[in-house]
């Protein structure tokens, strides 16, 4: 009973985050976090720190406020620490977030580092290894290492599509429409062509799922840059 109130107050933040409502998630994740507390479920109060520091990276993302930035770190250093201090299995998500939030201050080696951390623990070939992958070669290309960060950002892209049968739709449209953005992103200037194309992709998969409220909105302002 007491694990299906975490799960519940976890599920409905991790469902306000992706609809862009991004206040009433920290609220759901504090009620969740209230509840691991109470039965000390360490592994849940990990996993919702996670989300934790998703909401924050959206809103700093969103505001350009740094308090979001340092918000997000500290919640993916405590996540973290608790991992290692009870040796929790989600270990390389810790590792795989921390990447992330140095993406934001364009920390672009030790974004690396921690992106390389994470894939080496991971457990499983399946299409979210891609999405880590493909993280790492953004991180990559974006550091200078144009050709190795392309082909780990392709190869991510394969892996995510070869296990697509295995995983839950929503999440192949969100880490295959991601790559394609990214990709967009980063060859607007210097491919142009192939750059429109990866945007056309991530439109094909977007446009359709009404789910993908953050995307739509990614792939809004992208489109401003390529006019």
């Amino acid at each position: 009973m007491k694990n299906n109130i975490i799960q519940n107050f976890h599920q409905k933040a991790i469902n306000s985050r992706e609809q862009d409502k991004h206040l009433q998630a920290l609220k759901f994740c504090d009620e969740a976090i209230i509840a691991c507390q109470k039965e000390k479920n360490y592994l849940e109060f990990s996993s919702i720190l996670h989300t934790r520091v998703l909401i924050y990276k959206h809103l700093f993302l969103l505001t350009q406020d740094f308090c979001f930035y340092v918000l997000a770190l500290k919640d993916v250093e405590s996540s973290l620490l608790i991992s290692k201090k009870y040796q929790l299995s989600n270990l390389y998500i810790c590792y795989f977030r921390i990447g992330e939030i140095f993406m934001l201050s364009n920390n672009f080696p030790k974004a690396i580092l921690n992106y390389k951390k994470a894939l080496n623990l991971y457990p499983n070939v399946d299409s979210e290894k891609g999405d880590y992958q493909y993280h790492l070669g953004e991180a990559q290309y974006r550091h200078g290492d144009k050709k190795l960060g392309l082909k780990n950002l392709l190869d991510g892209l394969m892996l995510i599509q070869k296990y697509q049968s295995k995983t839950d739709s929503f999440l192949i449209h969100v880490w295959e429409s991601g790559c394609y953005l990214r990709l967009a992103e980063l060859l607007r200037k210097d491919n142009p062509s192939e750059a429109k194309k990866y945007l056309e992709l991530a439109k094909n998969i977007i446009k359709p799922d009404t789910k993908l409220v953050i995307r739509k909105r990614q792939i809004l302002e992208l489109s401003k840059k390529f006019k």
